[in-house]
């Protein structure tokens, strides 16, 4: 039976392997899919979405939220939710887990202090320094006290020091439930109920009242497998869920050697959760979105309602949703995505007009080119969370096409001639400045818009007559980061590059052979 684990920790919250490592750690234990869960962050999940495609593993996004029991239920001390499938780019889900990260990083140097006043000599910088991790939790700590020798092991740190009711506790932030849960809904994804069998409750009637009170807020999830649920625990909350019409999903809780003895995958080796449960997780995800087609969270990313919202609709659906849908759509967005294409470039040409009155044409092309690229534009897509929104077929969806830079660029494309239609120019250039207002500044403030390589290839045709040559010569560094030499050659000089991909190795080369050219 495959394996999956839907319940993961790397070093971008708690754990002490990268998401990298994850990855490669999972396709070797054989695990089919995963979800990387980290404390209050998504952004060991951005780390490793452009090497997702290289690992034969299904993969859903993930995150465990700290919650604040709802009242009635105090004496729980800290609830945990799971959201699975939701988009990275929510801006509501963002600037939740960034409160919470915030509240970490002031945790944390509380608990230092608590520590030192016991007589203990440890100190923030060490711990940075040693772990080099972006957040800093207890583990990292626990980990540092038994290096030190403050400590006989990992677990007589929390034991003595660092768990609740312990010296050196300190109470941590923690999201209301309902708040969570809807976050996680309005995000489009999936809450889940974590390890429920942790959670201390006098009688399993308190339990199912818990649960159903969680149900009134939108829960749609247990986590029925989990490393320390037993097999008498197990039963139950399969039977509970089942009860509840909830989703059933599992996993090892893995942080790697933050917690010995628990293995990714098998937890300590009693949990095998069927690939049966990853299926439905997905497919309830598919579902809830369709249900929900929350058109409205797009409006307020855009700044704008619509008063024919059929022709949002339009730019929103891909031909791959049409071929499927003949009866759902009348139409793909290629005809919206030309008329957008036009009317973007004519936006921006007047927006560098304006703020760039002393430029040449060569430059405000080059300007212009730049915020018009498809990275560009996928980019400003997804500041607006559009993805989630556009309706894919099952293979374009299945193939994550909803995080692509060509359907995104292109469905933006399509979104500004809908504006377009339903409000006219002013209406549509106005917003088009205010969405990328910051991106403009940026360009025109750093100059960072300098295509080296299209400039040397000009100089070149015109002074020699020939095009630069460019020949990869070395490549080094692990393959999940690998850094390329290259070198360009033109006529009578040669300069070497280099950079994390060939396209930026090449451009290092030609801005190299410019710099060589101008003092000559």
């Amino acid at each position: 039976m495959p394996l999956i684990d839907l319940h993961i920790h790397s070093t971008a919250s708690d754990g002490s392997l990268s998401p990298y490592e994850i990855l490669a750690l999972a396709q070797d234990s054989g695990v089919r899919a995963i979800s990387l869960t980290d404390h209050d962050t998504i952004d060991g999940i951005h780390d490793i979405l452009d090497d997702l495609h290289a690992f034969a593993l299904d993969f859903i996004t993930g995150v465990e939220i700290s919650c604040e029991p709802p009242k009635g239920f105090d004496g729980l001390g800290s609830v945990h939710l799971l959201g699975y499938g939701f988009s990275l780019y929510d801006r509501q889900l963002n600037q939740a887990l960034t409160t919470a990260k915030i509240a970490r990083r002031q945790r944390n140097p509380k608990i230092i202090r608590q520590l030192q006043h016991l007589g203990l000599d440890i100190t923030m910088a060490e711990l940075e320094d040693r772990f080099k991790t972006r957040q800093i939790g207890r583990p990292h700590i626990a980990e540092m006290m038994v290096e030190k020798g403050m400590v006989s092991s990992f677990s007589d740190a929390f034991d003595t020091f660092l768990g609740n009711g312990c010296p050196a506790y300190v109470e941590k932030y923690k999201m209301p439930c309902d708040q969570a849960i809807q976050t996680i809904l309005d995000a489009g994804g999936v809450p889940v109920l974590a390890h429920p069998g942790l959670l201390s409750f006098k009688a399993s009637k308190d339990l199912e009242r818990f649960v159903d009170t969680l149900v009134g807020y939108g829960l749609q999830g247990i986590e029925v497998f989990y490393t320390d649920h037993d097999a008498r625990k197990t039963a139950y909350f399969k039977t509970l869920a089942r009860k509840k019409k909830l989703l059933v999903t599992g996993g090892s809780d893995f942080h790697g050697s933050f917690n010995q003895g628990v293995s990714l995958g098998r937890g300590k080796d009693n949990i095998r959760v069927p690939y049966t449960c990853f299926k439905s997780l997905t497919d309830r995800v598919t579902a809830m979105r369709n249900l929900h087609n929350r058109l409205d969270i797009l409006e307020n990313n855009l700044g704008y309602r619509f008063v024919d919202r059929s022709l949002l609709q339009t730019a929103l659906c891909h031909r791959s949703f049409l071929n499927e849908n003949q009866t759902v759509c009348d139409s793909d967005n290629e005809r919206l995505e030309f008329l957008g294409d036009a009317v973007l470039g004519l936006c921006v040409g007047h927006i560098l007009m304006q703020q760039s009155p002393t430029k040449k044409e060569g430059e405000l092309s080059r300007l212009r080119s730049t915020l018009v690229s498809e990275p560009s534009l996928a980019d400003m897509a997804r500041i607006i969370d559009l993805g989630r929104f556009i309706r894919l077929g099952k293979g374009e969806a299945g193939s994550g096409g909803g995080d692509k830079n060509s359907i995104l660029s292109d469905t933006f494309e399509a979104v500004v001639a809908a504006i377009f239609l339903d409000a006219g120019f002013d209406v549509t250039c106005d917003l088009i400045q205010h969405l990328f207002e910051e991106t403009v500044d940026r360009l025109l403030a750093k100059d960072c818009t300098v295509d080296y390589k299209s400039r040397i290839q000009e100089y070149a045709q015109e002074v020699f007559s020939q095009a630069p040559v460019y020949t990869v010569t070395r490549e080094f560094g692990p393959d999940h980061d690998k850094t390329f030499e290259i070198c360009l050659e033109l006529a009578h000089i040669q300069t070497r590059g280099f950079g994390k991909s060939k396209k930026a190795a090449e451009q290092d080369a030609a801005g190299k052979a410019l710099n060589l050219l101008k003092k000559k």
